[in-house]
């Protein structure tokens, strides 16, 4: 016991408060930003800004690979400055190939998001991208300030911007210029940050790092691949079979409830990532616990949280929102179980590539991708938006609690070797 609240003083407390506190400021400025340009933009404007953010959340992680894990277990300077420069010019590459591969399906098929809408997301992507390998090499040497301070300055400057197109009159497009302004201002602040780790690439060593690796390409690139596209695929989905105006809701709702999982998961599951990826060699037994410890904190949290924003909170705001907004109280409703259930798991997913279970997120993944097109389908063909988010919701959250049952199973066989 003594040793896991060890673990949590000095430089990994600051670490977790640090980017609590980044976190915290980003959430602040966004949450009640949005609220105001919620109500200025409407549902329809609303949803295809949340279409777009589907796209580059999806787009982030598969132009990457998720190769910037590699830093956080890597050993040598040389291969992750290597690795690092390789990323961004690879993340370039696939986002250019990606456009030209939706441009050519546009061609063939008729599909609902405009060219234009899919250029911005790529556009966006790929800043984000950047960012993710820039905040991955931070995390490896405990740069926990400055992954805050970018997380500010682009929530910052995102509402700013949103604001200033709402009142140039880009109605339909403000909120995804003013996201692309300032994702594309915190990336330079990074690249102020990371410049003196620029290296020419060298392939060989580059393939060399990622093969002595090999589990983040078999497993955990198609794990968070799967997961991303599931996370996300649901606002596009809802956008081609219902209306703009339900994505618009549905990521409102999905929005106001993830907030407390990003200020709370999301801190701790980098701090936690780069500790357990140091404990597992002598200190393996001790990961159960403090896991579990992480995990009770995390839910208890996430459980007030969801107490008070169903019971009053939502109330609040749906009178702030405006009448455009009615209704949207039973969304965030139908949404908390598996809100709840993913709180069980957040902060502690990225064990899986330290104890080399890659595949247990990558099974569930899977699942979670065939949940999201079974239920829109469902939804779909009954004309009922309400029934496709109470399936996703409710088998989508028993997922996320049977990955965590074999994730804490292989920790205890950990701690029961370890006595």
């Amino acid at each position: 016991m003594k040793g896991k609240l060890e673990k949590f003083k000095t430089k990994n407390a600051k670490g977790v408060l640090s980017l609590l506190a980044g976190n915290t400021i980003a959430q602040v400025i966004m949450v009640s930003g949005g609220l105001v340009l919620a109500r200025f933009y409407g549902p329809e404007a609303s949803g295809t800004y949340n279409t777009f953010l589907s796209f580059v959340a999806i787009l982030s992680i598969l132009t990457t690979f998720r190769l910037e894990n590699i830093f956080v277990i890597s050993k040598s300077s040389k291969a992750i400055r290597n690795l690092f420069s390789t990323l961004l010019i690879l993340s370039t590459i696939v986002t250019f190939l990606f456009f030209l591969g939706y441009v050519t399906l546009e061609e063939i098929f008729s599909l609902k998001t405009s060219l234009f809408i899919v250029f911005l997301s790529c556009v966006a992507g790929l800043f984000t991208a950047w960012n993710n390998v820039q905040t991955s090499l931070f995390t490896k040497y405990k740069l926990f300030k400055s992954i805050s301070n970018g997380i500010i300055i682009n929530a910052l400057f995102s509402i700013g911007f949103q604001y200033i197109f709402y009142l140039l009159n880009y109605k339909e497009t403000g909120l995804i210029y003013g996201t692309i302004f300032g994702t594309v201002l915190s990336c330079i602040y990074y690249f102020m940050i990371t410049k003196g780790r620029f290296t020419s690439v060298n392939f060989g060593l580059a393939k060399e790092t990622i093969l002595q690796n090999k589990e983040i390409i078999q497993y955990t690139l198609p794990s968070e691949s799967l997961n991303a596209i599931a996370n996300n695929l649901m606002t596009i989905l809802i956008a081609f079979y219902f209306l703009k105006e339900d994505a618009g809701f549905y990521g409102n709702a999905a929005k106001v409830l993830v907030v407390p999982l990003v200020l709370l998961s999301n801190s701790m599951s980098k701090v936690f990532f780069q500790k357990s990826a140091g404990m597992i060699t002598h200190r393996a037994h001790q990961l159960y616990d403090l896991s579990k410890k992480v995990i009770l904190y995390n839910v208890a949290a996430i459980a007030v949280f969801l107490l008070l924003m169903n019971f009053i909170g939502i109330f609040i705001l749906e009178w702030i929102l405006g009448p455009e907004w009615k209704g949207l109280h039973v969304m965030t409703w139908i949404l908390s179980f598996w809100i709840l259930c993913r709180a069980a798991l957040n902060p502690i997913q990225q064990i899986v590539v330290v104890i080399k279970k890659n595949h247990y997120a990558f099974y569930f993944n899977i699942y979670l991708v065939l949940i999201t097109f079974i239920t829109c389908i469902i939804g779909g063909l009954n004309k009922n938006i309400l029934l496709t988010l109470s399936l996703y919701s409710f088998f989508a959250g028993i997922g996320y609690l049977i990955q965590l049952y074999f994730v804490m199973k292989e920790l205890k066989r950990y701690k029961n070797i370890g006595k």
